[in-house]
């Protein structure tokens, strides 16, 4: 089972679980799948917050993902030599977020994500600026998403980036773990079915 299909739960758009319905039959029942989410979820609280942020643009995720990264930027900061204002640590938190939500990198404004882009002779050409419709993660790109909150110079910013590094790490081998702490669950579950079957 895709993490796409357990975190649709929290969304049910078009899916239907109804064993009466004629749209295929889920191996695990709905309860069952919210279930896994309750084991599984003390492994890792903040790999499943960048999950339902990722996956379905929780608000209520977002924000105690929010708090969550504060938190650990607060603890990474607390031997930072020097002063930082407070819009330093909203902009390492958005910053993060996005990189470890969007990993395949943002939308592209040029070409809305599509790759393409016409030209003058109306020609359909290759976007110049993205590739395949997203703009991928680089010191230039996360700059410029960190410059968004709290506009500083890019000598500044690279010190900035030192906790910025870690937090993002931090941030996907949390996903990570919620993400392989499921599918292990799911497998024993799936085992376990399959020897009562």
């Amino acid at each position: 089972m895709r993490i796409e299909t357990l975190l649709s739960k929290f969304a049910i758009k078009g899916i239907n679980y109804d064993p009466q319905s004629g749209g295929g039959k889920a191996l695990l029942s709905a309860e069952e799948q919210l279930a896994v989410v309750g084991l599984c979820w003390h492994e890792s609280p903040v790999g499943w917050l960048v999950l339902f942020v990722e996956g379905l643009r929780d608000v209520h995720a977002l924000k105690q993902l929010q708090i969550a990264t504060r938190g650990e930027v607060l603890r990474l900061m607390e031997d930072w030599r020097g002063v930082y204002p407070e819009k330093a640590l909203t902009a390492l938190c958005a910053t993060a977020i996005a990189e470890a939500t969007q990993q395949n990198g943002q939308v592209c404004p040029e070409c809305n994500g599509s790759g393409k882009v016409l030209s003058k002779c109306n020609h359909q050409r290759k976007c110049q600026c993205c590739k395949n419709g997203c703009i991928e993660w680089t010191q230039e790109t996360r700059f410029a998403y960190f410059a968004q909150v709290l506009p500083v110079t890019y000598s500044r910013f690279k010190r900035y980036n030192e906790v910025l590094f870690k937090i993002v790490n931090w941030l996907i081998e949390s996903r990570i773990t919620a993400v392989l702490t499921m599918e292990e669950h799911l497998e024993k579950e799936s085992q376990l079915m399959y020897e009562t079957n």
